[in-house]
């Protein structure tokens, strides 16, 4: 089997967690691998310990004992977030020959739980993060229906720091540009198909794509995502550690006033050391016709980390900025995010650990960024932790989010409250002292039942 694999997309918490081939038989569905990613710090020179736990939870009528074997391989991800597995992918800054485990196959039997130990050797001269993937494969090969050979595999990352001293995250913006709305010349003017004109720094010609035909995408969410004012901008990572980015763009008009907020996303916000990832802003308010100023800008969750802008220009033609209102609907730019469910209720017992989940879908045609947080004015606020606390959304999308619970063993029987406050600001024209940002709540309760009335038979768990 080709031991290079990619696949795309992945917009979650969680760098990697990746399910390449899956068995048509439900033989290995229920096997566990945690924890799909995690970080080591070691000194130069020295050692460090990690593990890998995998779980055969398989109990069905055909389930039997689970061959696995390890083996630890480089990946790289594209700077449009993609990733890259195998020999073919790797760099210079790989951590697979530091990596060793006690065993690399063995049998998961029905129901067994084992943890996997691995030492991490780092070599004197190592300095910054390195990283590489152990990956797991389930299962021996075995013919598909049509001769191909298919197997279960999934990977966890290990993200190296090898600490020598206080780091600064380095980053610039290689490459950037702007799409300018697009509009079906025939469909929208009588006069002269050519007549948008704009001029773009750094982008292609925003006349390019302007004179096409109808076709029965016209009118549908996607000729209407065509619509919007788009910006693009790729973010290299300079230095020796990898950095969360946060991404905005603020629009201006002459004298460098500023009118719009546009919040950058991307599939991957992690930039690894010498990667370069691509952020796109999109916003469907039309602009009055004029010149425009624009700087995308960046910022690492570090107190280190330095800003990172880049600053271009456009222009806007009578009769584009006329079209463009034309077609603007407004309902769907102030349509923001939709939060479902709107409350949360759970029932536990002390002691218990588990995971609630709400959707958040935007369902605007701009970009929107949210942050949330965690409120109780009561003492036991650290029993609700959010996996995410801040999440840019693409037009148009959804994400599921993740609240971990853990409810103290001690903790007396009775009802207990939270709040999940969400912010989100969404790309958009700002007025002066008014911001694009709305507010949003989700009341959390948890019902803490008494162990003795449930055993007692007076209560059954949900």
């Amino acid at each position: 089997m080709k031991r290079n694999s990619r696949i795309c997309g992945f917009g979650g918490a969680g760098l990697i967690a990746l399910l390449f081939f899956i068995l048509s038989s439900n033989v290995l569905a229920g096997t566990a691998v945690s924890p799909l990613q995690q970080w080591v710090e070691v000194k130069p020179g020295r050692k460090a310990t990690f593990s890998i736990t995998l779980t055969n939870n398989n109990r069905g009528p055909g389930s039997r004992p689970c061959p696995v074997s390890v083996e630890v391989v480089d990946f790289a991800v594209s700077d449009r977030g993609q990733l890259s597995f195998g020999q073919e992918q790797k760099h210079s800054r790989s951590a697979v020959d530091w990596i060793s485990f006690e065993e690399n196959e063995f049998v998961l039997e029905l129901g067994e739980s084992r943890k996997m130990k691995a030492t991490v050797t780092v070599p004197m001269n190592a300095d910054g993060d390195y990283w590489a993937a152990v990956m797991v494969r389930l299962g021996k090969f075995k013919e598909g229906e049509k001769g191909v050979q298919v197997k279960f595999r999934t990977a966890s990352g290990v993200f190296i720091h090898v600490a020598r001293r206080n780091y600064i995250e380095r980053g610039s913006v290689i490459d950037a540009n702007i799409v300018l709305p697009e509009f079906d010349p025939i469909r929208n003017s009588t006069n002269n198909p050519e007549r948008w004109k704009g001029t773009v720094s750094n982008g292609v010609d925003p006349n390019e794509n302007l004179a096409k035909e109808p076709n029965e995408e016209e009118g549908s969410e996607e000729a209407r995502q065509k619509q919007a004012l788009k910006i693009n901008a790729e973010l290299k990572n300079d230095g020796l550690i990898a950095f969360l980015a946060r991404g905005k763009a603020y629009l201006y008009s002459d004298g460098w006033r500023r009118i719009a907020t546009i919040p950058l996303y991307s599939n991957r916000r992690r930039v690894l050391p010498g990667d370069s990832r691509w952020f796109t802003g999109v916003m469907a308010q039309p602009l009055p016709a004029g010149q425009y100023k624009l700087r995308t800008f960046f910022a690492a969750d570090s107190k280190y980390g330095r800003k990172i802008t880049r600053d271009m220009e456009f222009s806007i033609s009578e009769d584009m900025a006329r079209t463009w209102a034309e077609n603007f609907v407004s309902d769907d730019d102030t349509q923001t995010l939709n939060i479902k469910p709107q409350q949360i209720e759970l029932k536990l017992t002390p002691g218990r650990l588990t995971t609630t989940r709400f959707r958040v879908a935007n369902k605007s045609l701009g970009t929107v960024v949210t942050s949330y947080r965690v409120e109780s004015k009561e003492s036991h606020k650290d029993w609700l932790e959010l996996k995410t606390t801040d999440f840019a959304f693409a037009p148009n999308t959804e994400r599921s989010m993740t609240c971990l619970v853990k409810v103290p063993s001690d903790a007396q029987p009775g009802q207990y409250d939270w709040t999940i406050h969400v912010d989100a600001e969404r790309s958009g024209l700002t007025s002066e002292g008014q911001s694009n940002i709305k507010q949003y709540q989700i009341p959390v309760r948890i019902v803490v039942r008494d162990i003795g009335y449930i055993i007692a038979g007076k209560e059954k768990r949900p």
